[in-house]
């Protein structure tokens, strides 16, 4: 980490404003580059300060603690061409012996993840996260998930919107295993049916109901839904004004329970729907600001827990 890189940065100054993007000049629309410094490697990370923290900390109340984890063999059958989890174990030494070892292969795009830098950047520009290169990505750890850990992970407030609630509350249809998007108008009204007020450095979960409508399914449909030519799930909008929110509020992390935090499939690569979005959030939230993107969030228990 450059020496011009701020430790902790100043929280009572303002951000630069969502109409000052991009920051870098040189750089794709919407990017935030070298907000933190050149070098840097945490992106919105690095509004987790420690009295960002220590305030989080303050709020607990009752100490009850609920994974968020999905089982790592799920999904089953994984969607966009991955390949499943697989798990072996070995018996160390004779057949007398009570030693064993578990073997796992898996992606890590699988089950209950967070996606990182590295993962995805700007397509026309060929660029991640503080213009890292593809060259730099596969000849060194530049911007990789090691510097989240070696700076404590990735610890604050977490705020759930559980808009599968508010949907069946207000008769509003739900199809977590279509490609429909959550309207930014549908997430208003449910920060103001929670009353929920933000922070900045707050992590924002938002329970769509995947994970339970793929519990739901028997193997047989499990394997179907990843056989689809398209991998068509729901999430959030893609939408300027989704970012400008998200943004402006300063998340320093965002996730969600289906296998894209936004409407999958995505609007660039290979997988696609018609018309396109006016924007990609994996692009602006992972290559342009450095925000940190969580799927498949195992979100039910935590839910009914809040309810």
């Amino acid at each position: 980490m450059s020496s011009d890189i701020p430790s902790h940065p100043d929280l009572t100054s303002p951000h630069p404003p969502f109409s000052s993007l991009p920051l870098d000049p040189n750089g794709p629309r919407g990017n935030a580059w070298g907000r933190f410094g050149d070098a840097d490697q945490l992106g919105m990370l690095n509004l987790l300060t420690p009295p960002v923290v220590a305030a989080a900390a303050q709020e607990i109340v009752s100490g009850v603690r609920i994974s968020l984890d999905w089982p790592l063999n799920k999904p089953l059958y994984p969607s966009y061409g991955r390949d499943p989890y697989q798990h072996e174990i070995k018996q160390r030494g004779g057949p007398d012996r009570v030693v064993n070892d578990d073997i796992l292969s898996f992606n890590t795009q699988i089950s209950s993840q967070w996606d990182g830098f590295r993962h995805y950047g700007y397509l026309k520009e060929q660029r991640y996260y503080n213009n890292t290169t593809h060259d730099q990505i596969h000849s060194s750890s530049t911007i990789g998930i090691d510097a989240w850990a070696s700076k404590g992970g990735i610890v604050g407030r977490g705020v759930l919107l559980d808009y599968h609630s508010w949907a069946l509350r207000n008769s509003t249809p739900l199809a977590p295993l279509s490609s429909t998007a959550i309207p930014f108008s549908h997430l208003q009204r449910v920060i103001a049916d929670q009353n929920v007020t933000f922070r900045a450095g707050d992590i924002l979960f938002i329970r769509s109901g995947f994970t339970a409508a793929y519990n739901a399914l028997s193997t047989a449909e499990q394997l179907a839904l990843s056989k689809r030519p398209s991998a068509d799930f729901m999430g959030v909008e893609p939408t300027e004004e989704v970012l400008e929110w998200l943004w402006e509020t300063q998340f320093a992390a965002v996730a969600g329970d289906s296998p894209s935090f936004e409407r999958s499939p995505v609007g660039c690569g290979k997988y696609k729907y018609d018309p396109p979005p006016p924007v990609v959030l994996h692009e602006w939230l992972l290559g342009g600001w450095g925000m940190p993107i969580g799927e498949m969030f195992d979100l039910e228990e935590l839910a009914n827990h809040c309810s």
